[in-house]
């Protein structure tokens, strides 16, 4: 307790015993949120902890000053004068209000007051409960945001699924291929896999140009290299992958028709095919790979027959636009389920995952074991190095523990610096042995962010397995949750199991 004037709501002036009064300030102290009491006049006598970290004063500066000489400075004649009305109406009030700190920033918090009344029930002042709320209010503003662009990507796939049934439309008087197409359509909007997807162009390749060998290229991630994802028909072994650059379609955009004969040939192409067109597949205004197929073309014209040709730019009209919507909803389904920090699976993903495979092993009789992670420390690396940097530490761990487990494990960012590992099939000490070597693998990773050696991260496990020490998700994520807490307060950097009981210290 830090109150140097003799102004304090907490004296026995009215009327505390000291002990009560003492252990009311302990009380204060911890509440984790920042308490201010005021007198009538907008005087402060009370400041926490919470308090002096939230607005940047010490309880020697706040205690005995007015707000209009602390973080209220900013505001208003009339602003204040409502304040101290509000004060001396005895009103209490829930809102949220930009506050500017000593250094001159300006936080969002969320503040809620109360009247402060004597024993005798005379009201003295005011209570204040005040706390950041900064962070959560840019996330609203973020995920406004986001919800903006989903809004604008749903519109931009109805448009394209709108031009499909256009492009349908137009190619009814080419009964065979209309048809083709159509079923082609149709399966791609139903695909939820690109294999799927690409078998689908596979075989409508091959009823479209029956006569012609065909492959479908796509692009890597990385916008470097494109990958053979479907071939149809010829006896030759397809080119595995293709450099942008070996593509003339690719370098200009737009078809690139080859006659026999002819100079302009694209260099991934081999010297036996006489013939053919190279087509850029585009969707949503990003070209995103390659068809090329072996057609006959007309060497005074540089063009395939009409039939052809309007068949060859309805095939890659409808495959792209497709591709692209199959595209952005797995980008739109990965974002659902991952943290967009470690790459992990969020909450949300692992309540339903959890839940599926304690379903699988109350019918199978095999364990689960989950495991409560929390990275030691965590504030230190905010505090020290900036949250920039405990952000690099959280990622960095994340891929640690990616990178130590099964395929068939669950690794999830739980919420903060806490992560969570699920192991199927995995019992208590089958589960403590893996995340012992989990430990290890963190504690000895050597971390680097932007030239600064940081120190050397560790955290703290808890193990819990199903059934025995719990038949429910949530029985499963409090039993490891409290034997995470056990680990913590035993020291941290160490593994404690539920099965455990607490260590004479706890």
């Amino acid at each position: 307790m830090r109150v140097v004037k003799p102004q304090t709501a907490l004296g026995a002036e009215h009327g505390l015993p000291e002990a009560h009064a003492h252990q009311l300030e302990q009380v204060l102290e911890r509440t984790g949120e920042a308490v201010i009491i005021k007198d009538l006049n907008a005087i402060v006598t009370y400041w926490n902890r919470e308090a002096e970290a939230l607005y940047g004063f010490s309880a020697q500066e706040a205690v005995g000053q007015s707000l209009r000489q602390l973080h209220a400075a900013h505001l208003s004649a009339a602003q204040y004068a409502a304040i101290l009305e509000r004060i001396r109406a005895g009103v209490p009030t829930s809102s949220t209000a930009d506050r500017r700190t000593r250094r001159g920033g300006v936080i969002r918090v969320s503040i809620k007051t109360a009247p402060l009344l004597d024993i005798m029930g005379t009201m003295i002042g005011e209570i204040t409960i005040a706390r950041d709320i900064t962070e959560m209010h840019r996330t609203e503003e973020a995920l406004r945001s986001a919800q903006t662009t989903l809004n604008a990507k749903m519109t931009a796939i109805r448009r394209n699924n709108q031009a499909l049934a256009s492009n349908v439309q137009q190619l009814e008087s080419f009964h065979r291929d209309g048809e083709v197409l159509s079923r082609m359509t149709e399966l791609l909007q139903a695909c939820t896999q690109r294999a799927e997807a690409y078998a689908v162009v596979r075989e409508t390749g091959a009823r479209l140009f029956p006569n012609s060998a065909g492959a479908l290229f796509i692009y890597q991630e990385s916008r470097d290299l494109l990958e053979n994802a479907s071939t149809w028909g010829g006896g030759r072994t397809p080119l595995e992958t293709l450099v942008p650059e070996e593509c003339w379609a690719l370098r200009l955009g737009n078809p690139h028709f080859v006659s026999r004969g002819g100079a302009v040939r694209c260099r991934h192409v081999p010297e036996e095919i006489e013939s053919y067109v190279c087509m850029p597949v585009q969707g949503q205004g990003q070209v995103l790979g390659l068809l090329h197929i072996e057609v006959s073309i007309n060497p005074g014209t540089l063009r395939p027959p009409i039939a052809v040709e309007r068949r060859l730019h309805a095939f890659s009209d409808q495959v792209g636009p497709a591709l692209a919507n199959l595209k952005l909803r797995d980008a739109l389904r990965e974002m659902a389920l991952r943290d967009g920090l470690t790459g992990l699976y969020n909450r949300r993903y692992l309540e339903d995952a959890l839940a599926r495979e304690l379903h699988r092993a109350a019918r199978s009789g095999k364990p689960v074991s989950v495991v409560m992670v929390d990275i030691d420390h965590f504030k230190q690396f905010n505090d020290k190095f900036g949250h920039d940097a405990g952000d690099f530490v959280l990622s960095a761990i994340a891929r640690v523990i990616s990178s130590g487990i099964r395929p068939s494990d669950i690794a999830c960012r739980y919420g903060g610096e806490e992560l969570t590992i699920v192991l199927p099939e995995a019992d208590l000490d089958c589960a403590c042995v893996r995340v012992e070597q989990l430990r290890l693998a963190i504690r000895n990773t050597d971390l680097t962010h932007r030239g600064q050696l940081l120190t050397a991260p560790t955290a703290s496990f808890g193990i819990a397995v199903f059934p025995t020490h719990g038949l429910k998700t949530m029985d499963l994520l409090k039993a490891a949750d409290k034997a995470l807490f056990r680990a913590k307060k035993n020291g941290r950097d160490r593994i404690c199991r539920a099965d455990e009981e607490a260590s004479p210290e706890t």
